[in-house]
């Protein structure tokens, strides 16, 4: 069985980078996408180390578009306070790590030096919108951008060349995304007891995943993010209705003929770095896609939204050639996936690896 798999996120500076390059390598990733990154620490010595036959491609975004007081500013000011980003502290954070734009006029004035970045895509985010009004004024909830902003920031992305990313949280994040016309949505819903108990709130409808599929907007999975972020936060009894609520999402989306990309959503600062494998491994066990579909997600889908224009995540004419061999077939057994036999990147064979590469911090 001839593959090769994607990743999002995880290439943020030059800390730990080689081992991470290794990382993703021995998990058989060649593209890898980040859609938050400070571009201050993307130095010339980070970049000469990517995009290389030997390593990783990689896309960034630089950093995303949010309201006031909204995610990611409080998750940055927090990981700049405790040395996650080498020289920068939380009051560097602003303009670099995210751009807050709160209206049209924020977002006129700020959108030279958002494109001065050269972002390869422009990332948003919406939380919990069907409450901005009542969140707006809030401190210390989950909030993103005022969805009636979402528009006018694709339209500016789409005229400057330029795909949107948009985190979401919950259905009606998914709805607005859709609606707005953006590119990709980042999380399938993430149903959360300690954000809002509710289930309903994060279920997707037909209605909504139709213009999706019809649009090729691409939904990237990130289904072990709340598991794996809340430790033991979660009460068991949650657990079972929010793994049906993810399998039914993920049927909604395939039936509509959605198109569905796998990425971890890890993140910088985490103690065990996680990778799409991790993804897959919970997709799998939790049973929310079959062999064939966690197939197609992360070595067709998932590079082709990493990198739109170029000829990868396909065997053919004209196609890049970067690919996996695997030791057997994963549509018998998805473990075959993590027995590579052969690593090929853009015509050059990797030399063997063997054994995972499992970082930790601290």
């Amino acid at each position: 069985m001839i593959k090769a798999f994607h990743q999002a996120v995880g290439i943020d500076s030059a800390q730990g980078l080689d081992d991470k390059i290794a990382a993703f390598l021995e998990a058989g990733i060649f593209y890898v996408k980040n859609p938050n990154v400070i571009p201050d620490l993307l130095t010339p010595e980070v970049r000469r180390k990517l995009d290389q036959p030997d390593t990783i491609d990689v896309s960034f975004s630089n950093g995303g578009l949010t309201a006031s007081g909204g995610h990611p500013a409080p998750l940055h000011g927090y990981l700049a306070s405790i040395g996650v980003f080498p020289g920068l502290g939380p009051a560097d954070m602003e303009n670099r790590a995210y751009f807050v734009v709160d209206d049209e006029a924020a977002l006129e004035a700020k959108w030279p030096a958002i494109l001065a970045g050269k972002p390869g895509f422009i990332k948003t985010f919406l939380l919990f919108s069907e409450e901005f009004e009542k969140r707006r004024e809030t401190p210390g909830v989950h909030k993103g951008l005022d969805p009636k902003m979402l528009p006018a920031i694709v339209a500016r992305a789409h005229a400057a060349g330029l795909r949107v990313s948009t985190h979401i949280d919950t259905a009606a994040d998914f709805r607005h995304a859709v609606h707005a016309g953006v590119d990709e949505v980042n999380h399938l819903p993430q149903p959360d007891p300690r954000f809002s108990p509710d289930l309903s709130a994060y279920v997707i409808d037909a209605a909504t995943a139709r213009p999706a599929a019809s649009r090729g907007i691409v939904v990237v999975t990130t289904a072990s993010t709340t598991e794996r972020l809340s430790g033991n936060g979660l009460p068991p009894d949650w657990l079972p209705a929010m793994r049906a609520n993810q399998r039914a999402n993920f049927r909604t989306l395939r039936e509509a003929g959605v198109a569905i990309a796998v990425g971890s959503d890890g993140i910088s600062g985490e103690r065990v770095f996680a990778t799409a494998r991790d993804e897959v491994r919970f997709i799998a066990a939790h049973g929310l896609a079959d062999n064939l579909s966690i197939l197609r997600m992360w070595s067709q889908e998932a590079p082709r939204t990493i990198f739109p224009k170029r000829r990868v995540g396909g065997l053919g004419a004209g196609y890049e050639a970067s690919f996996l061999v695997l030791a057997c077939d994963p549509l018998e057994d998805v473990a075959c996936l993590e027995r590579i036999a052969m690593r090929v990147k853009q015509g050059l064979v990797l030399p063997p690896m063997s054994g995972p590469v499992i970082l930790k911090r601290g």
